[in-house]
């Protein structure tokens, strides 16, 4: 849901209609799962609930709904669709998928912004949908769940349990048990990966163009001001400072650092700020093998201890991916980061061995 924000966004302000499909629930093997989302307009689609004859089909839906929808008929509420993949669609994976379509209106589609705001900070977030009628929906956190008393328990409980999970999720919530009213509740838990990005070159640029489609929040920070573009995803927040090291200092414990600036002096002050903290899950740093050895040897000159400096990873990025251009550099290093998920800061990781190893074998991308 996280991505595809901007695109509602953008629909509701050239009032354009569109359905929203949501994956609600599953069962078996299924391409993709429940929390998925794709936005169907009259001539664009956004997003993917797994491709193949079952977003076909979902696609066909959608459609058919918002030309019900410009005929004027009122369709209000969220309809729900089983699809057995093996027997409906003839899908091999064979497992059950149940499918909400949400059209929504060129004026209806305004808890975007809430749902952005909560993107832009770092906050998770429910979506709670009616299935009956024509309620709209809310987009709530998790302080605001515990503090709704309004809303029905089960429906507060299924949200709060959602959030609380490792990956976005959606379920269907009754009202009470055995009651008529339910309740579509979306969850898009906050970003386990805290990013902080030093510069703002050719790489960086790459890589935050990169990085912005990924569960992450990122921090990009760069001495320069006309550094950044003019406009920047939700997950990103720019920051231009003379003291690029305070904001070091400022990230969470358990965060992930790449450096990668236009100064190996101001790469170098970094790298003692990130070490001297060494509550990290990751820290990588743009650089040949050269670049490594030199830093290595002015780190322990200055007393830096050892197992500090090993976790160090430099060059970045996946091992085996290898080119210097921007964009490899930033594949490279996004598949890297995706690898530290579910991991937490505890001593050495694993893959900045990994890194670490390669590169004492090859040079290759994150070069410089």
């Amino acid at each position: 849901m996280r991505t595809l924000l901007p695109t509602l966004d953008a629909m509701r302000r050239r009032a354009e209609a569109a359905v929203l499909v949501t994956v609600a629930a599953t069962r078996g093997s299924v391409p993709r799962e429940a929390g998925a989302a794709m936005v169907v307009g009259a001539g664009c689609c956004h997003g993917t609930i797994g491709g193949g004859q079952l977003e076909h089909r979902a696609v066909a839906i959608a459609r058919e709904l918002l030309t019900r929808v410009a005929a004027g008929e009122a369709l209000d509420g969220v309809r729900l669709v089983r699809f057995p993949l093996g027997a409906s669609v003839g899908q091999c994976c064979g497992g059950v998928v149940e499918l909400a379509f949400e059209p929504l209106p060129a004026d209806a589609a305004r808890w975007c912004e809430r749902a952005r705001q909560c993107a832009r900070a770092g906050q998770g977030w429910a979506r709670i949908s009616a299935l009956a009628d024509g309620t709209p929906a809310r987009v709530l956190t998790a302080p605001e769940l515990r503090a709704d008393t309004a809303l029905p328990a089960t429906v507060r409980n299924t949200a709060l349990a959602l959030l609380g999970g490792a990956s976005d999720g959606a379920a269907i919530a009754a009202a009470a048990p055995g009651g008529r009213q339910a309740w579509l509740v979306t969850a898009t838990v906050a970003p386990e990966l805290r990013v902080a990005l030093f510069g703002a070159g050719h790489v960086g640029r790459a890589l935050v163009d990169t990085l912005a489609r990924l569960p992450l929040q990122l921090t990009w920070v760069d001495v320069r001001e006309d550094a950044f573009p003019p406009a920047l995803p939700d997950n990103v927040t720019a920051i231009c400072t003379d003291t690029p090291e305070a904001e070091v200092r400022a990230m969470p414990a358990d965060s992930v650092f790449l450096v990668l600036t236009h100064s190996h002096a101001l790469d170098f002050e970094l790298t003692r700020a990130i070490l001297e903290r060494d509550d990290f899950r990751f820290f990588g740093l743009i650089g040949s093998r050269a670049k490594r050895a030199a830093f290595e040897r002015r780190l322990r000159e200055r007393g830096q201890a050892a197992a500090r400096i090993a976790r160090m990873s430099c060059p970045i990025g996946l091992p085996g991916i290898v080119g210097k251009e921007p964009e490899v550099i930033a594949v490279a290093v996004a598949a890297q980061l995706m690898g530290l998920r579910g991991r937490r800061s505890a001593g050495q990781d694993d893959s900045a061995a990994t890194v670490r190893d390669h590169a004492n074998d090859k040079g290759w991308a994150g070069a410089a």
